[in-house]
Parts: structure tokens; sequence; C-alpha cells
């Protein structure tokens, strides 16, 4: 009798698998009901790193997909390009290749010896006017100098004593155009506005004044990049790019 009835228990607690139409559903008895989905094999994401990895991807298999492709440029640092969504996959949207710039040495507000400057603005920035005149302006203000600053806010002065006979007052630019390398390398870096400072040892102190609007600029940039190398694909309907 024991028997019987612990047998019985166990059927009435095992889950009921009923079909729907199309659908499946497991029956869990006072667990509720949950419907069955099937799993969804498809191909991992291929990895890439620079934006001509990416252009040769395209080139060379978007006839095969068979549908268009589309790619965004969701920050400055990454590209992603994917299909339409499946039906017949729950309507899953396979994301075929990412581009990521895995070599960028980015920019960090702050001030730096005069030495760590020069440096980082040789290998760190794009050459420009901006890059040119705080060069010229290290060079002119030595370790050695007993140097002292003015700053209302606004505007700053560095007033350098060189020995005892020199003494020379150098007005500072308020803002700088830099391009610091912070996207694919395959583009122009863009421009944007940067707040210079100078303390009283001399270092010199680098901060963002645009608000990030760098970014858009820079996502636009390799919008662009990408139109013009995949231009006969875009013409045709094959490849569709966005923001």
């Amino acid at each position: 009798m024991l028997k019987e009835f612990i047998e019985h228990i166990q059927k009435s607690t095992q889950p009921i698998i009923q079909q729907v139409g199309d659908s499946t559903f497991v029956i869990k008895g006072i667990g509720g009901t949950e419907e069955l989905h099937p799993a969804i094999y498809h191909p991992d994401t291929l990895p890439l790193h620079s934006l001509e990895a990416l252009v040769k991807m395209v080139q060379t298999e978007a006839a095969s997909v068979g549908e268009p492709l589309y790619i965004t440029i969701p920050d400055h640092l990454t590209v992603r390009c994917f299909g339409q969504p499946q039906p017949d996959a729950r309507f899953f949207r396979q994301v075929y290749y990412e581009a990521r710039a895995t070599d960028v040495p980015g920019f960090r507000d702050g001030f730096r010896e005069q030495d760590k400057a020069i440096i980082e603005l040789r290998s760190r920035f794009a050459p420009g006017e901006g890059v040119d005149y705080l060069l010229d302006l290290l060079s002119r203000i030595s370790k050695d100098s007993n140097v002292a600053t003015t700053d209302n806010g606004v505007s700053q002065t560095v007033e350098a004593r060189q020995g005892i006979a020199l003494k020379t007052v150098e007005p500072l630019k308020s803002r700088v155009p830099l391009r610091p390398f912070r996207t694919f390398q395959e583009v122009e870096q863009p421009e944007s506005e940067f707040l210079l400072r100078m303390d009283d040892e001399g270092n010199i102190g680098l901060f963002e004044a645009d608000g990030g609007m760098w970014k858009l600029k820079a996502r636009q940039t390799v919008k662009a990049f990408l139109e013009e190398q995949l231009a006969n694909l875009v013409t045709s309907g094959a490849v569709f790019i966005a923001l």
C-alpha cells in the first residue's frame, strides 16, 4: 500500500510536456507552466582589431551571407556588423564581426612633469598647432628656473626667472586644440580643446574642455571612413551603416 502511494506521488509530480500549435510547454503542477524554447546554435562573433580587417571581412563575405548587413558604431572604440533578425530562431540577430580599437593610448586629465609631457606630446598626440605650441613653451621653461604663475581663473601667465639677469613673462593660452590618439588608427583623430594650466613647479596640466563631444566626432569620422571603403556595397543596398 505504501509503495503504491509513493509511486502515485512520484507520477503526479512529474512534469507533463504539452504541445500547443508550434509551441511546447512543460506543466509542473503547482510549480506552474513554462514554455520550452529550442536552443539557438549560432557562430561566435569574430573579434577584430582594426577597421581594415572589418572592411576586408565585409567585402569578401557580404555576398555569401545572403542578406543585408548592418554596421553601427556604438562608441569611439567599437564597430559592430550584424544581420537581420531570424524568424525561425526567435528573431535572433547574429553579430558577425566586432572591431575594437585595442591599441589606442587614450588621454588622461591631470598635471605632468615637463619630461613626461614632452614624451606624451610626441608619442600620444597627432602633430598639430597645439602640440607645436606646447613643445615650444616647454622648451623655454627649464626645471632650473624659478617659475611663478598668476591665474585669474580665465587666463594664466608664467613668470620664469633664469639666473639673476633674465626675467620673462609668458602668457599662456587658456585653451589649446589637440588631437590625442583616442580612436581607430586608420582615421584622423578628432580634435578638441583642452584647458591648459601650469603649476609653480613648471608641471603642465591638460584637461578636456569639450564635454566629450569628441566622441561623437570620432564616431562620425569612422562612419565616413567605412562609407568610403564600402561604397559599392552601400550603393547596392548590401550594407547599411549608421552611428
